[in-house]
């Protein structure tokens, strides 16, 4: 009972009565331990410094006895409330905040990006991407992608609070990692994935109502990673869901949320015994909980609050009024990759996304590699190339070429091109040729061809191609690739495309002395300037 201070961080303590009677204590280290009940403590008033953090607490109240206690630490329990400890005259108090905060806006990050565009999806906090950039932080990794959905990636978690569902965590250090992220990728937008179709057997009590439950009342394996099935048919899991989602948007630390297993052709609360036609609750009573849960959230939630959803290849129009994005996580259509129809059959869901899903849109396409590849492999290397192109001549959004097996990546030299913004429109064919498609940006241009067959093109000016590394006019794109063309920064001066700026070029310009065209320089007229810019460039 004459201890002063007492150590016993990390040691699995459950139970602390033992404690009840050191009432001399200064300093107490109960730390990464086990505990929810700390009664025994209320009597342990000469404390100055208590270490709580990383247990079970939900009730604070014993401590408000505690009057000399100055250093108090209470991070990762399951505290909702503090306001017992108002009293408390602490000069350090750790502890869980509710993450409540202005938005940032939205609309410029998506319209400032620069193309390709790379999205990456799912992983979590200390997850490495990127599996040929060892050099490279977690952060920076992952700072290399326009946007990232995965699950409250700044260290959170949803709790239950008097209020309903709240994000709690430590908000210095979150809003220090999304000011991190921006400072590297200033377009960067964050999605939180939430729970609907299934969940890990520790994230509720076995007992609790959100299961979904066999006839023996026994809970039911969703996957083969051992989730088990939410029933998102029932109200107390559709509450759930919409608070959540609500709680998303009131942190603002995120961009939106996003929603695994969307679907309006099929049941998604099915496996292999059951059979996919109606599954364990039916088609139209998975449905009508997913337009009840889409109506309450766009009720409460800002007007460009994000809400991604994975379609796979499927057309969602009963509820795509609700939703910015489809993940397109597309399968292969066999082990080495993708046939002409399959590719045909993601366009066609792409396109009717970029057209029809709610504004802002933010489409995210992903190719899965040959995973008893490597990588970087041939046929992994003209795969990658087939979906950035893709992605490039069928929408503003974004793209992923995984490794086959989950959604780690290399980080392809193709994806440095900077083909600036679009300008061209989607889903051009070039010169009507079926299933060859062009798309012009600033910058250059994508071409993806799926004809099946190789295909000659002609470009209005000299460009070079980044795979290809030849610099013409004219190109040649295999069947089942694709390829961007860069154009030159000498472009504006080579005024009449023969690929070298020469005499003339002063001539062509000289004629337009007085016109808008050829106007070198952007400044709206033809002039003694432009002149002298094409005869800065005749040694370029």
């Amino acid at each position: 009972t004459q201890l002063r201070a007492l150590d016993l961080g990390g040691c699995q303590i459950s139970n602390i009565m033992s404690l009840r009677a050191l009432i001399r204590l200064r300093s107490l280290n109960l730390r990464f331990n086990t505990i929810e009940d700390i009664t025994p403590l209320k009597n342990l008033t000469e404390l100055t410094e208590l270490r709580l953090n990383d247990n079970r607490i939900v009730d604070v109240s014993p401590l408000a006895s505690l009057t000399k206690l100055e250093k108090l630490w209470l991070q990762n329990n399951k505290i909702t409330d503090h306001s017992p400890l108002n009293a408390l005259s602490l000069t350090i108090f750790e502890y869980d905040e509710n993450c409540v905060l202005p938005s940032l806006p939205i609309h410029e990050r998506i319209g400032n990006r620069r193309f390709p565009s790379i999205f990456a999806a799912w992983g979590g906090i200390g997850w490495s991407p990127v599996l040929n950039l060892p050099e490279k932080s977690d952060l920076e990794q992952m700072a290399l992608h326009d946007l990232y959905f995965c699950c409250l990636i700044f260290g959170q978690e949803f709790r239950d609070t008097p209020e309903g569902k709240r994000v709690i965590g430590k908000m210095t250090q979150a809003i220090e990692l999304r000011d991190a992220y921006l400072t590297l990728n200033p377009n960067m937008l964050f999605i939180a994935g939430l729970e609907m179709r299934e969940a890990y057997p520790t994230s509720h009590p076995e007992d609790s109502s959100y299961w979904l439950r066999d006839e023996n009342g026994e809970r039911i394996v969703a996957w083969t990673d051992g989730a088990l099935f939410l029933d998102f048919t029932k109200p107390i899991v559709v509450d759930k869901i919409v608070e959540e989602a609500i709680a998303v948007s009131e942190c603002g630390l995120y961009d939106g949320i996003f929603f695994d297993w969307w679907t309006e052709n099929g049941p998604v609360l099915a496996n292999n015994e059951t059979g996919w036609a109606e599954g364990f609750v039916g088609v139209e009573a998975e449905q009508r909980a997913r337009n009840i849960i889409l109506t309450r959230i766009r009720e409460a939630v800002p007007e460009d609050f994000l809400i991604l959803a994975n379609t796979n290849r499927r057309k969602i129009p009963r509820t795509g009024w609700a939703i910015n994005g489809t993940f397109m996580e597309t399968g292969r259509d066999y082990d080495s990759g993708y046939t002409h129809d399959g590719l045909a059959e993601i366009e066609s869901t792409l396109l009717w996304a970029e057209e029809n899903l709610r504004e802002p849109r933010v489409n995210c396409l992903e190719g899965w590699g040959i995973p008893t590849e490597s990588p970087d492999s041939p046929r992994n290397l003209r795969w990658m190339r087939v979906f950035t192109t893709m992605s490039l001549t069928h929408s503003d959004g974004y793209v992923l070429y995984n490794d086959g097996i989950q959604h780690q990546h290399f980080w392809y030299d193709f994806w440095d091109a900077d083909l600036g913004q679009p300008i061209g429109e989607k889903a051009q064919l070039y010169e009507n040729r079926d299933g060859l498609f062009i798309r012009e940006f600033t910058n250059g241009w994508a071409i993806y061809n799926r004809s099946g067959k190789s295909q000659e093109i002609q470009l209005p000016e000299q460009a070079a191609g980044v795979e290809s590394g030849i610099r013409n006019t004219i190109h040649i794109v295999p069947d089942l690739d694709g390829e961007i063309y860069l154009k030159s920064t000498t472009d504006r001066e080579d005024v009449n495309g023969d690929g070298i700026v020469n005499i003339l070029d002063l001539v062509t310009v000289a004629s337009g002395f007085g016109t808008d065209s050829p106007d070198i320089n952007g400044d709206g007229i033809v002039n003694i300037l432009d002149l002298v810019a094409v005869a800065n460039a005749f040694s370029q």
